[in-house]
C-alpha cells in the first residue's frame, strides 16, 4: 500500500489505519480491509488490535516501528502487561502480531474485568485543536481510551459520543468524522483525584517493554505495603478494615464501589494471595492512598524485588549501617521532629509530612520502619472530650453528600445503613458511638435503600440496559437479568414488572 501514514505520538493504530484509508482515496471499508492487512475480515479494533504485522510491514522503511514499539506505544496493551504473568504477557503479543480473533482481550482479562473498555468514542477538544496547529490533523489518542477513566491528563474531562466503534465492525472512522459532547463534572475533589489517576495511567502507558512480575511478587508487595504502613495483624495477617477506611476516604470512583458485605471483594482480594490480574485502575486507587508520590516507574522496579522473605521485620531487626548523605540526615531530622509532636499517622496527613514519608520510604526505608517502630508504642497526649453534639453534625453533612453522589449513580450493590455508614471515615468506631449521633442516625433511618428500593433500582437498570441495547424482554428475562428470584422478590415489585411487561412499550 502506498502512501501509508507514519503514526503521531500516542495515536492509536485504529486511528493509523482511518487515516491511511484518506491518504489513499479509499471509501470502501472492505477495500481498505484488503489494501492494509490482506484480509477483508480484520475487525477494527480500537484498544488491543491484531495482525499488527501488516502494520509493521508497512512501515519497515521508517526503520522505527516493529512489532514491539507498535504494541508499547500504539496501543492500550502497557496498561494490562505489568499485572499479567509473563507468559500471558509474551501470548498476548503473539497474538497481536498475528490474527487473535478476540482472544487478547480475554488472556489480558479486560472481559471479565469490573473496570470496563469503553465502548464510544472519545475525544479531548483542546488536544484536538493541539494537533491540526503541530500536524494539520487530528487523531485518535490512546490517553483518551483508559477503561472506566474518560479524563484527558493535560485538560480533565474528555468529550463523548453516543456513536460506538462496535456500530460496523470493519469501519475505521477518522477523528474529525466523530461528533463528541463535553461531560460535566463540577467535583472539585474528583477532578484532583482524576488528575493523579491520570498522570498515573500516562505513566503506564509509557512504560517501555519488559518482564512482568509474577502473581507471587504481586501477593508479596501489597502484603509487605500493608505491614509497612501499620495495617499488619502479626507477621501475616492483614487489617483490612484499616485499609478500607484508607482507600475509600481518598478515592470514590463509580466503577470501584467496594461492598464491604462481602469477602471477596477487590479490596480484600488485591491483598491477598493473587490468583487473578487486577485492573490498573484498582491498582492505581491502593498506590493513591499509600504511596502517592512514588512513581509508576519505581512501584514495578520495588515489586520486581520480592523474593521468598518473611513478612515482617521482628522487634530484635537492627538495619545494617550506611553511610549517610547530607540529604538523608536533613530529611531524617524533619521526620524526628514532626514525629516529637505529632503521631506517625497524623503526621502524615499534615502537609508536607506524607511527602517525607514517601521520600524516606524510597530512599530510606530500614531507617524508617526502625524508627517508627520505637514511637509506635509511646504514649499519645490524650485529646480533650469529643464535642458529640459537633461532630453529629459534620458527619450529617458528610454523609449526605456521599448520599448526593451515590443518587447520580444508578449501578452497586444495596446502599443499607451498613453500607452508608462503611462510606464515612472512621465507620467501626461510628458505627458503635450511634446512640450519642442522634442526626447522623435520624438521616441513616430516611436515606437508606429498602430491599425494595434495591430491587426496584435493579429492575430499572436492566429496563433500561435493554431499552438502550434496543432488546426487548419478557418477565423471565428482565427477572434473570435483574437478579430477581420468585422467593424473596417484593410484592410491590411483581407489581411492577408485572406492568413493565404488560404496560410498557418496552416488548
Amino acid at each position: 500500500m502506498h502512501n501509508f501514514p507514519v503514526p503521531y505520538p500516542d495515536e492509536l493504530i485504529y486511528s493509523l489505519v482511518a487515516r491511511s484509508g484518506i491518504r489513499s482515496a479509499i471509501t470502501s471499508s472492505k477495500q481498505l480491509l484488503n489494501q492494509v492487512f490482506d484480509d477483508r475480515k480484520v475487525i477494527a479494533t480500537l484498544d488491543l488490535p491484531s495482525h499488527l504485522s501488516a502494520i509493521s510491514s508497512l512501515l519497515v522503511n521508517t526503520g522505527k516501528f516493529d512489532i514491539q514499539r507498535l504494541i508499547y506505544e500504539h496501543t492500550m496493551f502497557p496498561i494490562y502487561a505489568p499485572f499479567v504473568s509473563e507468559c500471558t504477557r509474551v501470548q498476548a503479543m503473539a497474538s497481536m502480531e498475528s490474527g487473535s480473533n478476540g482472544s487478547v482481550h480475554l488472556m489480558l482479562g479486560a472481559v471479565a474485568s469490573i473496570v470496563k473498555t469503553p465502548g464510544n468514542f472519545r475525544s479531548c477538544s483542546l488536544c484536538v485543536t493541539e494537533q491540526k496547529q503541530k500536524y494539520g490533523e487530528s487523531y485518535w489518542s490512546r490517553l483518551w481510551y483508559l477503561p472506566a477513566f474518560p479524563y484527558c491528563p493535560k485538560h480533565g474531562i474528555l468529550n463523548q459520543s453516543k456513536i460506538t466503534y462496535h456500530d460496523n465492525r470493519h469501519t475505521f472512522h477518522l477523528c474529525d468524522q466523530i461528533m463528541c459532547n463535553l461531560q460535566l463534572n463540577n467535583d472539585n475533589k474528583d477532578k484532583e483525584i482524576q488528575h493523579y489517576l491520570a498522570q498515573k495511567s500516562q505513566e503506564l502507558l509509557l512504560l517501555p517493554c519488559q518482564k512482568s512480575p509474577t502473581k507471587y511478587q504481586w501477593s508479596k508487595f501489597y502484603n509487605h505495603l500493608a505491614h509497612d504502613f501499620g495495617c499488619g495483624k502479626g507477621t501475616k495477617q492483614i487489617a483490612h478494615e484499616m485499609i478500607a477506611e484508607r482507600v475509600t476516604s481518598i478515592i470514590m470512583i463509580p466503577e470501584l464501589i467496594v461492598d464491604f458485605s462481602m469477602d471477596t471483594n477487590w479490596l480484600r482480594t488485591i491483598f491477598r494471595q493473587h490468583r487473578k490480574a487486577f485492573s490498573y485502575l484498582q491498582h492505581l486507587a491502593v498506590w493513591s492512598a499509600f504511596i502517592p508520590d512514588m512513581t509508576v516507574s519505581e512501584i514495578i522496579k520495588e515489586v520486581k524485588t520480592k523474593a521468598i522473605l518473611s513478612v515482617a521485620v521482628t522487634k530484635s531487626f537492627q538495619p545494617e549501617p550506611k553511610p549517610e548523605s547530607q540529604l538523608i540526615k536533613e530529611k531524617r531530622m524533619k521526620w524526628r521532629n514532626l514525629i516529637s509532636t505529632t503521631p506517625i499517622k497524623d503526621a502524615r496527613s499534615l502537609s508536607g509530612g506524607g511527602a517525607l514519608y514517601a521520600w524516606l520510604y524510597r530512599n530510606d526505608r530500614e531507617w524508617l520502619l526502625a524508627f517508627n517502630r520505637q514511637h509506635h508504642a509511646k504514649s499519645v497526649p490524650r485529646k480533650e472530650k469529643v464535642n458529640w453534639s459537633a461532630r453529629d453534625r459534620l458527619l450529617t453533612k458528610q454523609l449526605l453528600k456521599i448520599i448526593g453522589r451515590l443518587d447520580t449513580i444508578i449501578e452497586g450493590p444495596r446502599r443499607s445503613k451498613h453500607y452508608l455508614l462503611k462510606q464515612l471515615k472512621h465507620s467501626n468506631t461510628i458505627s458503635k458511638k450511634l446512640f450519642l449521633l442522634p442526626i447522623l442516625s435520624s438521616a441513616l433511618n430516611r436515606y437508606h435503600e429498602s430491599v425494595f428500593e434495591f430491587q426496584a433500582r435493579r429492575l430499572v437498570m436492566t429496563v433500561i440496559a435493554r431499552k438502550q441495547a434496543g432488546l426487548g424482554a419478557n418477565r423471565w428475562q428482565l427477572m434473570r437479568y435483574a437478579s430477581l428470584s420468585e422467593e424473596r422478590i417484593q410484592p410491590i415489585v411483581v407489581k411492577l414488572l408485572d406492568w413493565v411487561v404488560t404496560g410498557s412499550n418496552i416488548k
